[in-house]
């Protein structure tokens, strides 16, 4: 009797671990440019001429054109109103709505950098971030009424030797992206801690969970305690989003799409 519930126990979990690595789908693309998931687990992807925007199972939802992709330097979908583009050759922000209609667009006045190289969208909607390369800052800015509210030179942080890669918020920490790791600032500028992240490796979030890629695993750091798990991601992926029951891989130009459960 113990034995065959031993054997039953064992197919049991063998079901359920090759249920979670089940291929929903896969999307190729001549030339992807940018991808992302929003708060609401939909998936966005610059790509072949067009913005598009998919359910968890790949279906289209929404598509435009958008023949600039080559012109944009950051894309950004993580708030649930809005969807954030930023040229930087033009120091231009569009914002669309989650459907793919232009909401609002602005440029990058003097009076906030000389020199914005990298912006990340804060999560109270009328605030950017911007680090400013002319002066080595980030800067908080208010584009609605002109206002600075923080701004910090990162020399005083040790990493002004280091190129940077990209800027992000996410649950109002700022996260600075190196060559040399991931700096993690508070929402007023202040210094809290640095990650390390390898070359190759990349990042993004999940819930309280920042997530790195590490071949064809997944380190789920939590920001608020020292809590460490890792997960399958199936296969290597250069980068990989999570949402409750989805997991996103891309490779080069092709996105999968599989069942995943984070827990």
């Amino acid at each position: 009797m113990i034995r065959l519930l031993f054997i039953v126990s064992c197919l049991v979990l063998a079901y359920t671990s090759g249920a979670q690595g089940v291929k929903i789908k896969t999307l190729s693309f001549d030339k992807l440019y940018f991808t992302g998931i929003n708060p609401a687990g939909e998936l966005y992807v610059v790509a072949d001429g067009k913005v598009i925007r998919y359910d968890k199972n790949g279906q289209v939802l929404q598509s435009i054109v958008f023949t600039k992709a080559h012109q944009l330097t950051q894309f950004d979908v993580w708030h649930l109103t809005q969807v954030v583009f930023y040229d930087r050759a033009n120091q231009q922000i569009l914002m669309y709505n989650p459907e793919l209609e232009l909401r609002q667009s602005f440029t990058i006045d003097s009076v906030f950098a000389i020199e914005p190289q990298w912006v990340a969208a804060a999560f109270d909607q009328q605030h950017f971030w911007i680090y400013d390369h002319a002066d080595g800052s980030i800067k908080k800015v208010n584009y609605k009424t002109q206002e600075v509210v923080v701004d910090e030179r990162i020399e005083a942080f040790n990493i002004q030797n280091e190129k940077l890669l990209n800027i992000r918020e996410y649950q109002r920490f700022l996260f600075v992206h190196t060559t040399q790791g991931l700096h993690i600032f508070s929402a007023m500028g202040r210094y809290i801690r640095k990650v390390e992240l390898k070359p190759g490796q990349s990042f993004d979030f999940f819930g309280e969970d920042l997530t790195i890629t590490r071949g064809d695993q997944l380190d789920m750091m939590s920001l608020f305690n020292n809590d460490l798990r890792t997960k399958s991601t199936f296969k290597a992926f250069d980068k990989v989003f999570l949402t409750d029951d989805r997991l996103f891989g891309v490779k080069g130009n092709s996105f999968e799409i599989f069942e995943f459960n984070p827990e």
